[in-house]
């Protein structure tokens, strides 16, 4: 009689080291209209139940994969800070809904950002995101959303860094045929926004830059 009682117990301990590992590893699993969500904390928050919704669509399930880089991190080398949603039917993968990657970036990028903006890139050129007076937008005519923002800081050496710019890319691969691309697009110009406030407030920047309060709309 007292091997299933032990029994149980040990069932029990599987499932919750099964659990834990499932969490520990970065994963998290998002399937509508359930009440288990990819939680705030994936991806800094940058996405919300209803952009899962939109991105993901019927018969789908979001799963979300966040890297351990740290926002907080100026010097964003070696493991930068990347989170990725992609979708599954089942247990085949079904493409990428919406990356972020950020990286940082020196004077020079900032200027040839400029000139290639004001030129235009081929084949289209894309179109200007106003994020507020301390940041340059641009979405391209693909979906792919860029943010550059400048935060300044002092080097623990005491000297100012030679890359004061950060940039943040936003882009995915597929998306839901019941979500219009003007909508997805839209999807990803907020979470750009929410990611620039979150890695500035982390950063710490010297120069106190000002990001706008709503995200501007989609133009396409």
């Amino acid at each position: 009689m007292a091997e299933r009682p032990r029994r149980r117990i040990l069932l029990i301990a599987l499932g919750t080291a099964v659990l834990v590992a499932g969490v520990g590893g970065g994963f998290w699993y998002w399937k509508p209209p359930q009440a288990a969500d990819v939680p705030q904390s994936a991806c800094w928050n940058t996405f919300t139940h209803d952009d899962l919704a939109a991105l993901t669509g019927k018969g789908y399930r979001a799963i979300a994969w966040q890297g351990k880089g740290s926002f907080a991190d100026r010097n964003l080398l070696g493991e930068a800070p990347a989170c990725e949603i992609t979708r599954k039917q089942g247990d085949s993968k079904a493409g990428s809904l919406a990356s972020i990657e950020t990286s940082r970036r020196d004077e020079q990028f900032q200027r040839a950002k400029t000139v290639a903006e004001a030129g235009g890139w081929e084949p289209a050129r894309p179109a200007h995101l106003d994020f507020g007076p301390s940041a340059q937008g641009w979405l391209f005519h693909e979906g792919t959303v860029q943010v550059l923002v400048r935060c300044d800081f002092v080097q623990d050496d005491g000297s100012r860094t030679n890359f004061p710019y950060r940039l943040i890319t936003v882009t995915g691969d597929s998306w839901s045929p019941d979500t219009p691309a003007t909508k997805v697009h839209q999807i990803r110009i907020d979470a750009a926004l929410r990611a620039a406030k979150e890695l500035v407030r982390a950063q710490g920047c010297t120069n106190a830059p000002q990001l706008a309060e709503q995200a501007p709309a989609a133009a396409f």
